[in-house]
């Protein structure tokens, strides 16, 4: 069941598009990697920066729903793991996403810690 199939390997071809299995098994740094690379991690740095330059809070607190909402997906991704996150995991086109994972919820923190503090401010100010 682990050795590699054609149906395996088109469980990859969607699962990961950019992983290449001349690459070998991706590893944590790879998934992070990986995942600032494919569209929805795309939109989280793009919006990050954007949160960062317009320093506005509707859209940093929008920003930190979207990491929460892309931490909830990794995560449930592990706990309910079906029969494709089994079959990408044995071919090694993934890796639990526990880097990727704590770096979004840094992330995040970050953000949260920023925007209490910048609110904060602005009261004391007004």
């Amino acid at each position: 069941m682990t050795a590699s199939t054609p149906a395996a390997a088109e469980v990859c071809d969607k699962v990961r598009p950019a992983w290449n299995p001349a690459d070998g098994p991706v590893t944590q740094f790879d998934d992070l990697a990986l995942f600032f690379i494919e569209p929805l991690g795309l939109i989280v740095l793009v919006l990050a920066i954007a949160a960062v330059l317009l320093r506005k809070i509707w859209f940093t607190v929008f920003v930190v729903t979207l990491l929460v909402a892309t931490i909830a997906l990794n995560i449930s991704t592990w706990v309910e793991a079906d029969d494709v996150t089994n079959f990408a995991l044995s071919e090694g086109c993934i890796a639990a996403p526990v880097l990727t994972t704590t770096t979004l919820v840094a992330i995040c923190a970050i953000f949260s810690v920023a925007t209490w503090h910048s609110s904060r401010r602005r009261r004391q100010a007004g």
